[in-house]
């Protein structure tokens, strides 16, 4: 499995790691093996941003951290 499958499968499992890329992407990555490029850690902050921005539009509250509706 690629290194992107196993980031991706993290973070629809594990809320509390999901949780920590929302809030420290550089960190989180590091802890996952994969070294965090500044293009990176700015795409997963715009896709937080964009995720919350979502959520606002939809009048709920809606984030990375908890409230997704993904798998865990």
């Amino acid at each position: 499995m690629s290194q992107f499958q196993d980031l991706y499968n993290r973070v629809l499992s594990d809320a509390q790691f999901r949780s920590h890329l929302a809030s420290d992407p550089a960190d989180a990555l590091q802890s996952v093996g994969i070294t965090p490029t500044d293009d990176l850690v700015a795409a997963i902050n715009s896709i937080v941003a964009n995720v919350e921005e979502i959520g606002k539009d939809l009048g709920a509250d809606i984030d990375l951290i908890g409230t997704v509706p993904f798998a865990t």
